[in-house]
């Protein structure tokens, strides 16, 4: 309830008692051997609204009545602040001139939030940090240290002021060790047996397994070191050097087409559908049905289909204009919803 609501609710209750009844300690009354004269004497009372400062919020509100009269307050709202203390409250006019002073405090605005991410690995490396403070006080933001990683770049205002909206500033880092890096995929085939390793460059494991010659692995990620050595990733946490391996088009592990499958199931579409996989995540479009990684695309983002695939087992692909193929599981809404 706003204070002024409350005020009114007390004021009221004291309306049904006798005038004449003790009232509380802040209150000036009529002494018991005087009796205000009502209804003669013109009064006018000055209303003031000031901040924490002593600064005028606005220009006072003047309340005129006479002498004995009962005072009733302004609805006062002044956006980003709220009222504290008043002084100089009466409840009935006293005298010819007087003055009730309205203190108000700033609002706090919304927070602005922090995050440190990592870049490549699409994962946050650090706990989320919030300032807060009065509404319309500045504020400067400053990247935080993540032992291990350097700063590439930041998105969202550095400095400004708070506000009744939260924000967002986002500090991406990479791995101080890593000189470049290429998120897109493809396969590798095993030259030289090879041990699996927990990080890029590192020189000890606890993986028993080793990758055998002659095997082709499916990769997710090259990094180029800042010592030249380039590694590749094979799962989470899993990567292998380069020296021990080849470039390859995978060919021996890709699924193959359906016979007829271009022919008898496909057709042009002009439709429209939303992505539809894990919120805040991507998903991978491919080169081809059943090929490899072309792109990605971001859970709820719309996007245009030119064409749809039904292979024998039933699969739906969709092309997603200058994107590639997805599967249709990964697409909801179509609009129109049949074509």
């Amino acid at each position: 309830m706003h204070f002024f609501d409350r005020l009114k609710g007390m004021l009221a209750d004291l309306n049904s008692s006798d005038p004449t009844d003790d009232l509380a300690p802040d209150a000036v009354t009529a002494s018991e051997d005087q009796t205000l004269t009502t209804n003669q004497t013109a009064a006018l009372i000055l209303v003031h609204h000031l901040d924490a400062d002593g600064h005028e919020l606005q220009a006072p509100d003047m309340i005129a009545g006479q002498i004995g009269d009962e005072i009733h307050l302004p609805d006062v709202s002044i956006a980003g602040y709220h009222l504290v203390n008043i002084d100089g409250l009466t409840r009935w006019f006293t005298a010819p001139q007087a003055r009730i002073v309205l203190t108000y405090e700033r609002q706090a605005g919304q927070p602005v939030w922090v995050y440190a991410y990592d870049i490549d690995q699409r994962q946050l490396i650090g706990i989320p940090m919030m300032s807060r403070g009065k509404l319309g006080t500045p504020y400067q933001v400053t990247a935080p240290t993540v032992a291990g990683f350097k700063l590439l770049r930041s998105v969202g205002d550095l400095t400004g002021e708070y506000t009744t909206t939260s924000k967002t500033v986002l500090f991406f880092y990479r791995n101080q060790n890593w000189q470049q890096t290429d998120l897109s995929t493809g396969f590798v085939k095993i030259h030289a047996e090879t041990a699996v390793y927990p990080y890029a460059g590192a020189t000890t494991t606890n993986y028993l397994t080793k990758l055998q010659a002659g095997t082709v692995f499916k990769t997710y990620m090259r990094v180029q070191l800042t010592n030249g050595e380039t590694w590749y990733m094979v799962g989470d946490d899993q990567w292998i050097p380069e020296s021990h391996v080849q470039l390859t088009d995978g060919d021996e592990v890709l699924l193959k087409l359906p016979t007829g499958y271009t022919a008898q199931n496909k057709r042009q579409v002009r439709q429209t559908g939303i992505v539809s996989f894990v919120p805040n995540k991507r998903v991978h479009t491919y080169i081809a049905p059943y090929g490899r990684y072309l792109t990605t695309v971001t859970h709820g983002e719309t996007v245009q289909l030119t064409e749809r695939l039904a292979d024998d087992n039933g699969v739906v692909w969709y092309h997603i204009q200058d994107k590639g193929y997805l599967p249709g599981r990964y697409l909801t809404n179509l609009n129109p919803p049949h074509q």
